[in-house]
Parts: C-alpha cells; sequence; structure tokens
C-alpha cells in the first residue's frame, strides 16, 4: 500500500521573548513563550543582546512546562551552554509534542554578584501537528 500524500501544508510559527537581567533570578526558570497543545518545537535559539555582567560567569539553559507540571530547565538547551558574550546559542529540538498547553523559557545561573547589566531574547519555532495553513494541489 503506498503512502498518502497529505496535501495540507502550513508554516513554521516564531514566537519571539526578550528579557533583562532584572526578570531573571539565578537558577530559576522563567517562562517565556506560550506553545498551543499539539506543538512540536523544530528549532530556535537563545540570544544574548547585551552581555551579562555578574562577577564570573553566567550560563543559561532553556527549558519548558507542561500544563501545571513542574518546569523543566534543560529541554533544548542545556545549562553548560556559556554565553559570555553577544551572541546566539541554537535550541536542540527534542521531537517532543505537547499534549496540552505549554511554555518555553529560560532558566539563568550566575556566580558571584548579581548583574546589573545584561538582555536577551529568545525565539522559539513550532509548528502544530495537524494543522494545515493552506493546501498543495
Amino acid at each position: 500500500m503506498p503512502i498518502k500524500k497529505l496535501s495540507g501544508r502550513q508554516q513554521v510559527i516564531a514566537a519571539t521573548a526578550d528579557f533583562k537581567f532584572s526578570d531573571l533570578a539565578s537558577g530559576v526558570y522563567a517562562p517565556a513563550v506560550d506553545v498551543p497543545g499539539g506543538a512540536i518545537v523544530v528549532g530556535g535559539h537563545l540570544a544574548i543582546t547585551e552581555v551579562f555582567n555578574s562577577a564570573t560567569d553566567d550560563k543559561f539553559s532553556v527549558g519548558d512546562q507542561e500544563g501545571s507540571d513542574a518546569a523543566v530547565k534543560t529541554t533544548y538547551a542545556a545549562l553548560s551552554a556559556d554565553i559570555a558574550a553577544p551572541g546566539a546559542v541554537a535550541l536542540v529540538p527534542t521531537g517532543k509534542k505537547y499534549a496540552k498547553s505549554g511554555t518555553v523559557g529560560v532558566a539563568w545561573t550566575g556566580t558571584g554578584a548579581a548583574p546589573t547589566a545584561g538582555a536577551g531574547r529568545l525565539t522559539v519555532l513550532y509548528i502544530v501537528d495537524g494543522r494545515a495553513a493552506f493546501s498543495q494541489g
């Protein structure tokens, strides 16, 4: 039996959230981007637009929370993703499909004194399983 070809197509959805040092607490998950049930993260990145000026170093991770479940800080980028200068770290898609609505967020861990400067942007790219925006004939 041949594979049934579907004509439905959808674009990848991009959602962004800007944050600054005062939005974060060391080691605490900070929700940033909501995704609907059925969403599958296919990419994205965490960009540091202004370096965090903690005393020693700053590390970021990107994780998620689904419904009322506890947040997972390292779903898409591990805490070892060290960003000491402006730049971006790509999210690692896991193939996870959200059974219910969820949130993708960041966790910042700093050592030494709390920062007085620092900013970034989280960009999450996702599709929604079963959704079709248009048809290709």
